[in-house]
């Protein structure tokens, strides 16, 4: 099954791992089975190498220093989460053997060509912060490569520029706050290939950042598949997501809010992904498919609840049908009150007692 029909059949939830894993690749492996038991369709890392991430005196951000023990910097903390090249091969062989979709964000070239070329990736997720790193966009095929795109710390020019780029013809116009396709063929691969996933850069979110209105919105204005990258508390964020058409959702977890790294404590632990997965899956099966029609259900409710004409009063024979002498009630066994107009004023055939079924 293609990732064009796994987003259409059904919302495609992402266990985002990242760097939960703490540079073990033990721990990685945990993950991955977590990540299974809760139903999730895909597991998702982030490759990178530090010394082409990072400046050796890039500052932390204020959430990371604030769950992080003993780190000065952003070399320092990326290089204790680090993984090793072939590490995420054996990654790769360990989902394709527990049937889990494998999935990275690639943050630099050498670790985009290794996710391509070695790794054999079929999705790639761009994160928000590379969303203008046109070294690495510039490499991307959006007419091979199945592209998921978050957008935090961006506005909409900078969504249109990127996919623009993306597409390396402009696809897109942003003029006057609106949004213009005007490239029809290349609109039609970004529909079939990308994912643009909402997303708010903090760790975590307060509720009043989360902003999910955005989804509706950029549904109407992009006209694409849009998901959601939630970095809030809980499970609230995504279920709603998942409400307002979301494709994709992803959310990070962890073995143990309380482990030292920068993304365990916005993270969900095993118990609470299992019920996220639970009850997106429930949203689905109570969502529908939208089309009103019989449901099996209730075809054996229909002559209970539903009713048919009776006679109010006693009907004799040749007397005329009227408002007067014709009433309805269950059950639903006779002829339906909307063809009640077709013989009102026409002569009975019969007599009728009160409350007996009129049939014709």
């Amino acid at each position: 099954m293609t990732f064009s029909s796994k987003i259409k059949n059904k919302i495609y939830i992402i266990a985002e791992i990242g760097v939960n894993h703490n540079g073990k690749l033990s721990l990685a492996k945990q993950l991955i089975d977590e990540a299974i038991q809760s139903g999730a369709d895909a597991v998702k890392f982030q490759i990178f190498k530090t010394n082409n991430l990072v400046t050796k005196t890039a500052k932390l951000a204020l959430y990371q220093k604030k769950n992080i023990k003993n780190i000065k910097n952003q070399f320092q903390m990326l290089r204790k989460l680090e993984l090793k090249l072939k590490d995420f091969e054996n990654l790769k062989n360990y989902c394709k053997k527990k049937k889990i979709d494998f999935i990275n964000s690639v943050f630099d070239e050498e670790s985009f060509e290794f996710n391509k070329k070695i790794l054999k990736s079929k999705i790639i997720k761009i994160a928000s912060g590379e969303i203008d790193n046109i070294f690495l966009l510039r490499k991307l095929n959006i007419k091979k490569e199945k592209i998921i795109l978050s957008t935090g710390m961006s506005t909409y020019k900078d969504i249109v520029n990127s996919l623009n780029y993306l597409c390396k013809k402009k696809v897109f116009n942003f003029k006057n706050n609106k949004i213009k396709i005007i490239n029809k063929r290349l609109f039609q691969i970004l529909k079939k290939n990308l994912v643009l996933m909402h997303c708010v850069t903090d760790y975590p979110v307060k509720d009043e950042f989360a902003n999910l209105s955005c989804i509706d919105k950029m549904i109407k204005d992009f006209k694409l598949n849009i998901g959601y990258s939630d970095h809030t508390i809980g499970n609230i964020a995504p279920l709603i997501a998942a409400s307002k058409g979301a494709k994709v959702i992803e959310k990070h977890f962890t073995l143990n809010k309380k482990f030292n790294g920068p993304d365990h404590k916005s993270s969900l632990e095993p118990i609470e992904l299992l019920q996220m997965v639970k009850s997106i899956r429930k949203f689905e099966l109570l969502n529908g498919n939208g089309i009103k029609k019989l449901e099996k259900c209730e075809i054996s409710n229909i002559k209970i609840a539903k009713k048919s004409l009776v006679a109010k009063t006693l009907i004799n024979k040749n007397e005329k049908f009227s408002f007067d002498n014709v009433t309805v009630k269950r059950p639903a066994s006779g002829l339906s009150p909307l063809v009640f107009e077709k013989i009102l004023n026409k002569k009975s055939r019969k007599k009728y007692l009160p409350d007996e079924i009129i049939k014709i």
